[in-house]
């Protein structure tokens, strides 16, 4: 299989090693030069590009089979801090959707489109007992409005030949990589004694790396369409979650600052019932490859 994966970050850089380790031929993109060596011994072609660029993007998606957008950005370098830029956050995501979308007719065999977006486009899914893919997204941000923005544009371009599905995905973790701590220990104990601007009593909502990676091979094989949540069987709050592994440090609680605003809980039984099996649940392999 043909397959382009737009934005070669933690996850997509893991799609394209693993989809090019099972001989599928892969194009990934980066928005930097510097990045090429890195990417050259896991792909066929490395693109450099933005994803708003129409005449790069029909050249990434031009005989393809499959596109996996798995972009990730938006952040900006200020006071020796990242931040996030809501510019640049829109145009990482809804410009790329947007670029893919009217470069579909130099792609006339392109049969399947992955997006990798976020579960928070739920809000507090208007205090629903029980949520699924049929709740009503409620963004109750910018940030979360650009997800649903380009899930909008991008579930527009579905045909009878061209699936489009989108994995509403949990906050990642694995392996560490980068500068950005990814295991949820590494990534939790600085928030030790931390006030944290979410909702304490909102499910963990996480998901391993390697789990989207292969929940993505999963979706290209089974041309799977519509909009999935990928999030593992963690059932806990945040609270409870996040604060056990403080706690386990032996480190100050967090105090959770946005009660109300998240979902009442998340369910991924719609993948499972594609039939996904999740490669690790309940977050036993935090900080392992799986792949």
């Amino acid at each position: 299989m043909k397959i382009a994966i737009i934005g070669a970050a933690y996850t997509g850089l893991e799609a394209a090693r693993y989809l090019n380790s099972k001989g599928h031929s892969i194009t990934v993109t980066t928005t930097k030069e510097s990045r090429v060596a890195e990417l050259e011994p896991v792909s066929d072609r490395v693109i450099v590009m933005v994803g708003e660029d129409r005449d790069k993007m029909r050249e990434v998606i031009a005989g393809q089979d499959a596109v996996l957008m798995t972009v990730a950005g938006g952040m900006v370098e200020k006071d020796g801090k990242y931040i996030m830029d809501p510019d640049l956050y829109r145009s990482t995501y809804c410009g790329t959707a947007e670029s893919i979308v009217e470069s579909l007719d130099a792609a006339p065999d392109l049969q399947q489109i992955i997006f990798t977006g976020s579960w928070s486009v739920y809000g507090n899914a208007g205090g629903a007992d029980h949520v699924d893919e049929d709740t009503p997204a409620t963004p109750v941000g910018p940030f979360q409005q650009v997800y649903q923005d380009a899930e909008t544009t991008l579930l527009a371009a579905a045909t009878d030949r061209l699936k489009v599905a989108i994995y509403r995905t949990g906050t990642i973790y694995g392996p560490a990589a980068g500068y950005m701590p990814r295991e949820l220990k590494a990534s939790t104990l600085p928030m030790a004694g931390q006030s944290i601007p979410f909702d304490g009593d909102s499910p963990a909502t996480i998901i391993h790396r390697d789990d989207v990676v292969k929940a993505l091979e999963f979706g290209c094989e089974n041309h799977l369409s519509g909009i999935y949540n990928l999030v593992n069987d963690i059932s806990a709050s945040k609270a409870e979650f996040f604060g056990t592994i403080v706690a386990e440090a032996g480190l100050e609680p967090m105090t959770w600052l946005g009660n109300g605003t998240g979902p009442k809980n998340l369910s991924n039984q719609k993948i499972k019932d594609a039939g996904y099996v999740f490669l690790d649940p309940l977050a036993a392999g935090d900080g392992q490859s799986l792949l």
